[in-house]
């Protein structure tokens, strides 16, 4: 394993930590199953909590406010507590507030929970694991570390939705809904805190020594670093393609006349392919540079978002085929921003003892679509129903990818300048 490594270009540090990255990149995924699995079991979850939609949105509503707030404080904790000890506790905290899921709550004794799941998998998990990723691999090899740790997350997300799946058919068959629900929040529940023990058997115990500690005012020396304006901007543009492909499948179903069993087997399938462009992108990066790839990405994205706005609006073999070809050419590219984005702190020198706080920095700033693209896009959907309000919402969707290419561009810009 060790030659296979060194013959990819994986340097000595990454080579020693891809194990603990690998762990970091499950539990990175795992951590989430508990507060996102309503999701896909949507109907069944509101029958078996009795809730009304709108009770369900209020989870989210909470889940996702208390993530904005909590980003840059979480990272300034990253900066100063074991990274370890962070990650354990924050998955062994949300594994144990599934369990108190399992017991009769109220509406709002669930929203308390989903408080609490904000707390403990937002407010320095994040910030926590993209610290530990850059620390645990080579200057150098930051895509190729942040590729695996994208890609493995994929992996991961994808095998606990299919095994979440036979769980609840297991509970389902035996005493209906109820039962298969509690049987996936106990599936979540233990695999999270499993991925708690793992990490803290194989993780180091990396406490940040006193002379790096940051001091609260340090928090107004990142946010006067241009590169993290940069990232964060590029953060952004990127996470509003990451809400917009919720919006690409019913355009292709309601409007290019696709089977629901085709748009259903892409959905599955795009799982499975985000780890080939994860670690492929990652690799490609470090050798072509991060910018180089990111720029070319935030093209092709653009180039097939306006593609699929011009195919004929007939149900037609050829049109669905290019439509699928144009999907996952983007949803390929998207993953490779997705985590070349983070490998871009190693490029622009950001110290390693702003780590935590510039990464909670940059999802404050990169992740505010989540207030807005939903919402919007909705709107412009009911007000010009059909194909005009997906044009409409594409068109903008075009505007902010070469956004990204521009800010791509000022990046490549700044570095350049600072190296001379």
């Amino acid at each position: 394993m060790e030659k296979v490594l060194l013959k990819f270009g994986f340097g000595e540090k990454l080579r020693k930590n891809i194990f603990a990255i690998l762990i970091i990149s499950v539990g990175g995924a795992i951590i989430y199953g508990l507060p996102y699995f309503r999701y896909d079991y949507y109907d069944a979850y509101l029958q078996v909590y009795h809730l009304t939609n709108t009770q369900v949105g209020v989870f989210g509503s909470i889940f996702g406010i208390f993530g904005m707030i909590s980003y840059l404080f979480g990272g300034y904790v990253a900066d100063r507590v074991s990274i370890r000890k962070i990650i354990v506790f924050s998955l062994i905290g949300t594994g144990l507030g599934g369990f108190v899921h399992l017991l009769p709550l109220s509406f709002y004794a669930l929203v308390a929970l989903y408080a609490f799941w904000g707390f403990s998998s937002l407010f320095a998990f994040w910030p926590a694991c993209v610290k530990a990723v850059r620390m645990l691999s080579d200057s150098d090899g930051q895509g190729k570390a942040f590729g695996i740790f994208e890609g493995g997350r994929g992996i991961a997300a994808a095998l606990a939705a299919s095994l979440a799946v036979v769980a609840f058919r297991m509970g389902a068959k035996r005493l209906g809904d109820t039962l298969g629900m509690r049987y996936i929040i106990i599936f979540y529940s233990v695999v999270t805190i499993l991925c708690g023990v793992l990490a803290y058997f194989n993780m180091d115990d990396e406490v940040v020594n006193d002379g790096e500690k940051i001091s609260f005012k340090d928090i107004g020396a990142v946010i006067k670093l241009p590169a993290v304006w940069i990232i964060a901007i590029v953060t952004f543009c990127n996470y509003v393609f990451t809400l917009s492909l919720y919006y690409f499948v019913p355009y292709g179903t309601s409007i290019l006349g696709m089977a629901v069993t085709s748009a259903a087997l892409l959905a599955a399938v795009k799982r499975y392919i985000s780890p080939i462009s994860n670690i492929g992108g990652g690799c490609i990066g470090d050798k072509i540079g991060t910018g180089n790839l990111l720029f070319i990405s935030f093209i092709v994205m653009a180039a097939g978002t306006a593609g699929i706005l011009l195919l004929p609006l007939k149900s037609s073999t050829i049109v669905i085929s290019l439509f699928i070809i144009l999907y996952i050419v983007n949803y390929l590219f998207y993953q490779v921003n997705y985590s070349l984005t983070w490998a871009m702190m190693e490029e622009g020198a950001i110290p390693d003892k702003y780590s935590g706080t510039a990464a909670g920095f940059i999802s404050t700033v990169g992740y505010l679509p989540d207030i807005f693209i939903s919402l919007m896009a909705g709107k412009l959907l009911d007000v010009y129903p059909g194909a005009t309000g997906y044009r409409y919402f594409f068109i903008f969707l075009i505007v902010m990818l070469l956004l990204g290419a521009v800010f791509v561009s000022v990046w490549k810009s700044y570095l350049k300048k600072n190296k001379k």
